[in-house]
């Protein structure tokens, strides 16, 4: 019987997204809410609670009253938790302190240019909709122009980089070849020169025989 096979351990449980601490806008649209909330169920009192049930109110006040703490306890609890969802669905927190940095650095802005100009009032910024439409459209485009060109300039270095090594190593190969021509063409010269020294000394040992064979015959 084949062994059974082991089982593999459980993905570990993603941690819950981390809740930002809410920012002036955020905080007072929350304490806006839990006024108006309350303010409801206040309204909502003992005596026009039971106005509805006159009749159990007269006959059971005390459960009466008991229905009524716990339907206004359960309605606060169930819109409050309903609040805090949308907010964490929506991420409205986040979009009200992204908005407060960007209105507290604008006016940072306004402050620096203000100070810039000895105090005066800052010169305020063009409408959009009086710009022309080339400066809309590059101002649209220029940070991805701007991006594609370090990438294009970037890609243009590394090509260039390659093709000094590739030059170098062309050279390097040249020189190579030109030392090894030159070792031939050396040892070719130096065969030539062992052939005729070996045809003169075939020459020398001609003469060598045909001197013995004179001597012989003189003899």
């Amino acid at each position: 019987m084949s062994a059974s096979r082991p089982s593999r351990s459980p993905s570990p449980a993603q941690a819950p997204p981390v809740q930002q601490t809410p920012g002036p806008r955020a905080a007072a649209l929350q304490k806006l809410y839990s006024d108006a909330v309350s303010h409801t169920l206040r309204t909502c009192s003992y005596s026009n609670f039971t106005s509805s049930f006159p009749t159990p109110a007269s006959h059971a006040p005390d459960a009466m009253k008991r229905l009524h703490t716990d339907f206004v306890e359960k309605l606060d609890r169930t819109c409050r938790l309903n609040f805090d969802q949308i907010l964490r669905d929506r991420q409205v927190v986040a979009s009200l302190n992204d908005l407060d940095r960007l209105v507290e650095d604008a006016r940072k802005r306004k402050t620096a240019a203000e100070q810039a100009q000895d105090g005066q009032a800052a010169q305020p910024p063009l409408p959009p909709h009086t710009l022309p439409a080339s400066s809309l459209y590059l101002s649209h485009l220029g940070p991805l122009l701007s991006e594609k060109h370090d990438s294009l300039s970037s890609r243009l270095q590394t090509a260039q980089s390659e093709n000094a090594v590739l030059v170098d190593t062309v050279l390097q190969q040249r020189r190579d070849i030109e030392r090894l021509v030159s070792q031939l063409e050396t040892t070719i010269a130096d065969i030539d020169a062992a052939n005729g020294a070996l045809h003169d000394m075939d020459a020398l040992t001609e003469e060598a025989v045909a001197l013995d064979m004179d001597l012989r015959t003189a003899g």
